[in-house]
């Protein structure tokens, strides 16, 4: 029997010395040391500033940890026994599949309502009793308060994660994204995990701390999606068994692609750009059929969710079916429309350009912070420290921080949609600011405030007593509310000069470093809003450079502040609030890399469709200035967290259409034959940790195809508890159920450690004296669509296949079919073809850089 490591290595052998498969091991000291581990390490360079056509470095021990994780297949072995399970199935039947994706789409509404409300709740809570405390009593009071609900929040959303489900941590799209690509990623879809992740993220941003519900209603959407498509719940010990033909490894994969998307278009009623996220950053495979399919799923959950909205507002004052108002459709809706201009196209560079630069070093500190976490935070009770410091730290320096600003004094005011400011009476005709009708006034005088802070203003520009407050806090307006509230603000339309560049820069350092410094902590959270949140204000700034700059040649409307121009100016566009909308998009693309779905998503919440060119040339310009410096954050966190993701294209410097498979390849293969003793696969499978074993003729060692290690281990098992191999025959659904259920993999495991090691013993009594010599026909459990390639096969190619099809294991053969040798994503790895390459430049093989 030949032997080699594949997929997973025995415990003893040197993981870089396995993996070339060509006699070459790094040298010692070679990319080896581990980054340190103090502040220093959040200041070295170490290996995440690379660019992203580079392949990421890894250390010896984050090789060790790739090289243990596990794969799973895309789709289904075409083996005897899965044929079988296939005639039963009823075939050419498309609508349960439209009505389970119908049914996705409506729980996910009901959730993203559900969460959203909760959110508002807690911040209604916190930021109300702020305001009146503020009015009626001391700041200290006011931060007493807000310290004590904040950091009661914060405790019970990490004392979930922490001691419930560690899985339910952070946003969950690079473990989603890595599930998709084919890594195995355990707990990420379990009840469990999903009750956690949508609590901790209610309690998390309803705290205060710079994150967002985004993220994690993508894991909560792609959980939703696994659970229903599979039609029943270890958890819960409920199966309807209705839904058995959806449970294969290639249906649970696409129900959660269409989970994820409609988790983003629930989470800023973007169903478009929903679909064209997964289309983009997130799904590794994609089918023509399964877009229509998600589209609609992403209809119907903004629908639903839209429709709860409505009839929560038609129990105040609204209308039941009417998206306007509160139930609008719009997340960041820009009610005044700005017609765009050629030459706003130079500053919506800038805004590309300097939200490029700062989404490297967002990405770097957060990736920084990771690891730094990683290494110090080992016990539980560490882990629920750092978020209650955090918020601690964060709101002390949120109530100390405007406190330095002064009160600035308002003049007019500007409702959204309206062109013409509104002034009350013994206005001056030189107008020097214009605020919205939401400001913060803080330990301002609340002298004009006849109630609330702040008040209802009069929007009738008919009327000249108009109530407005005298002075108001610039820092406090955008730090002492939600960071939805916030952008709002940044975006509003007509309000020039609110913000100065003191509060703007404060705000955006606040919350560039404490956004990159939560985000991986133990809680549920995302980092969608405060990207926004800090594009808005790169945006905000650049608007304001502009606006100074008309002023300083005199330009600007009659009758409005300096370098402000007011519709129907064809100047217009020079508004500090289309540039912050700008901002926002180009720093999320800067951070994520994407492109065109995020051009979309920011016109659907924005309602602002005008805007659209010069937000996409900041977006592309903001993407390659990132790319330049490392690679995206999710990417980035799979590189940190060691998960073996395969990107759509490979990255290396070199044309991989020159190298061959022979020269990546893992050799010797461990082959077996149609029949073996039970014997021989048990040492098999005791002396090796490979997933994969090729199938080859007893008679002629050709390939006949390939057996995975849980059908082995499955068939071993069953023929233990029945005492023989005689007559044995396991269905499709038991060997397939613990790809599609992680909870039955997790109780399967134990015993299959038991048959291994000899502890499990026979429910019907061994029948024969000489078990372990009998034989058992593997015959019906081969993959008789085993893809293999030749020797001479391109690397490029490899790879493609490899990405379109979601294989797990390519077999290499020679021209007489005997096996050479055997291909896994860990050998497709960048790095480890950045060896392969090098190695084959040695030996003599001319391979051209592409540069």
């Amino acid at each position: 029997m030949e032997k080699r490591t594949e997929e997973r290595l025995p415990l003893s052998s040197d993981p870089d010395q396995a993996v070339l498969g060509n006699g070459r091991t790094t040298p010692p000291g070679e990319h080896q040391q581990d980054p340190g581990v103090g502040v220093m390490a959040l200041l070295n360079r170490g290996h995440d500033l690379e660019s992203a056509s580079q392949s990421h470095t890894y250390t010896a021990k984050e090789k060790k940890k790739l090289l243990a994780a596990e794969s799973i297949d895309y789709l289904a072995p075409s083996s005897r026994v899965y044929k079988h399970w296939l005639a039963q199935q009823a075939w050419g039947r498309h609508w349960d599949r439209w009505l389970v994706m119908a049914c996705i789409g409506i729980a996910m509404g009901v959730v993203g309502f559900s969460l959203h409300y909760l959110i508002h709740f807690f911040s209604f809570i916190k930021y109300h009793g702020n305001r009146w405390l503020l009015g009626h009593t001391h700041v200290l009071i006011g931060w007493m308060f807000n310290v004590s609900f904040s950091l009661a929040l914060v405790y019970g959303s990490t004392w979930l994660v922490v001691h419930v489900a560690p899985e339910a941590a952070g946003a969950g799209v690079s473990e989603v994204m890595a599930y998709l690509n084919g890594c195995d990623i355990p707990n990420i879809l379990t009840l469990k995990t999903l009750v956690v992740k949508f609590l901790s993220a209610a309690l998390a941003v309803g705290s205060g701390l710079p994150v967002g519900p985004e993220g994690p209603m993508v894991h909560i959407g792609a959980i939703m999606a696994a659970g229903l498509s599979q039609g029943h719940s270890t958890h819960l010990g409920w199966d309807s068994g209705l839904l058995r033909r959806f449970q294969n490894p290639k249906d649970k994969r696409d129900f959660v692609t269409a989970g994820a998307a409609v988790g983003v278009a629930t989470a800023f009623s973007a169903p478009v750009g929903g679909l064209l996220f997964m289309f983009e950053e997130v799904a590794s495979f994609w089918q023509q059929s399964l877009g229509w399919q998600i589209f609609f799923a992403c209809m119907v959950s903004v629908l639903t969710a839209d429709t709860l909205h409505s009839g929560v507002s038609a129990l105040k004052e609204g209308t039941f079916g009417l998206f306007d108002d509160e139930a609008s459709t719009v997340f960041f809706e820009v009610q005044t429309q700005l017609a765009t201009h050629a030459m706003a196209i130079i500053p919506a560079a800038v805004c590309g350009l300097v939200s490029g630069l700062l989404a490297i070093a967002f990405t770097f500190l957060n990736l920084r912070v990771t690891r730094m976490r990683s290494e110090l935070l080992k016990t539980k009770k560490a882990k629920m420290m750092e978020p209650c410091i955090l918020i601690v730290v964060f709101i002390t320096i949120g109530t100390i921080l405007p406190l330095f600003f002064p009160c600035v004094p308002t003049q007019c005011v500007i409702i959204q949609g309206e062109s013409t400011p509104v002034c009350p009476e013994g206005t001056p005709p030189r107008i020097q600011r214009i605020v919205e009708d939401s400001i913060e006034l803080y330990t301002c005088s609340p002298d004009a405030a006849t109630s609330d802070i702040p008040p209802d203003w009069d929007t009738d520009p008919s009327q000249s007593n108009i109530t407005v407050p005298k002075s108001y806090n610039e820092l406090a307006t955008l730090m002492s509310v939600t960071g939805e509230e916030s952008i709002r603000h940044l975006l509003s339309r007509g309000t020039h000069r609110e913000f100065g560049y003191a509060a703007i820069l404060c705000m955006l350092a606040f919350y560039f470093i404490g956004a990159a410094v939560a985000a991986g902590s133990a809680i549920s959270s995302g980092t969608f809003v405060p990207m926004l949140l800090i594009g808005a204000c790169i945006g905000r700034l650049v608007g304001l450079v502009t606006v100074n700059i008309a002023a300083s040649h005199g330009a600007g409307s009659d009758g409005a502040p300096p370098g402000v121009f007011l519709p129907p100016s064809p100047w217009a566009w020079i508004d500090p609030g289309a540039f912050a909308l700008i901002g926002a998009g180009a720093f999320m693309g800067g951070v994520t890399r994407m492109t065109l779905a995020l051009a979309v998503i920011m016109m659907e919440m924005s309602n602002d469709v005008r805007i659209l060119l010069p937000a996409m040339v900041a977006i592309m310009l903001a993407k390659w200035v990132a790319d330049a410096g490392c690679h995206s954050l999710y990417h980035g966190l799979l590189e940190v967290k060691c998960v073996p993701f395969l990107p759509k294209e490979a990255t290396t410097s070199s044309s991989l259409e020159l190298l061959e498979v022979r020269h990546v390849m893992a050799k010797p293969v461990v082959t077996l034959y149609e029949r073996m003793k039970l014997g021989d696969i048990r040492d098999v499978l005791r002396s090796t940790n490979h997933n994969g074993f090729p199938i080859v003729s007893r008679f002629d060692e050709n390939l006949i195809g390939l057996v995975a290690r849980e059908h082995l281990l499955k068939l071993l098992v069953e023929a233990v508890r029945r005492g023989t191999c005689e007559h044995l025959e396991v269905g499709y659904s038991d060997l397939d159920q613990g790809l599609v259920d992680p909870m039955t993999s997790a109780a399967e495991e134990e015993q299959q450690l038991a048959v291994l090691e000899g502890h499990m013993a026979s429910t019907q009594g061994m029948s024969s004296a000489n078990f372990w010599e009998e034989e058992l026909d593997l015959f019906p459990y081969i993959n008789m669509s085993t893809y293999r390639v030749s020797e001479s096969f391109s690397v490029e190619k490899a790879y493609l296949l490899f990405t379109t099809m979601g294989l797990r294991h390519l077999v290499v053969v020679d021209e007489a079919n005997h096996v050479r040798g055997i291909i896994t994503r860990k050998n497709l790895l960048g790095y480890r073809i950045d060896e392969a390459i090098e190695s084959a430049r040695r030996s003599g093989l001319n391979i051209n850089s592409q540069y």
